[in-house]
């Protein structure tokens, strides 16, 4: 659903989310190759800078991210689950 609400049109609730998702994304990317993740040097200034640049105003990091990013992998899955169920 917070897919959905992203694409709605409410300039502050679709920011929040798209930062959300974005964030979620990264946690879980970073969760599943940790060990990768340790051998970065200063990591976490890295992630410091990129949290800092996706959530403020004046860059929307996030919602590049999103629109560039993640959104067309993720477009072709919202489709299927929107079209309605074709009953025999």
């Amino acid at each position: 659903m917070s897919f959905k609400s992203m694409d709605s049109g409410n300039k502050d609730v679709t920011q929040w989310l798209t930062y959300w998702v974005v964030f979620s994304f990264f946690s879980i990317i970073e969760n599943l190759m940790g060990l990768l993740v340790s051998m970065i040097p200063f990591y976490t200034w890295i992630k410091i800078g990129m949290i800092i640049w996706m959530y403020h105003p004046s860059t929307m990091g996030a919602k590049t991210v999103y629109e560039q990013g993640l959104r067309p992998i993720l477009l072709p899955y919202m489709e299927a689950a929107t079209e309605p169920k074709k009953t025999e």
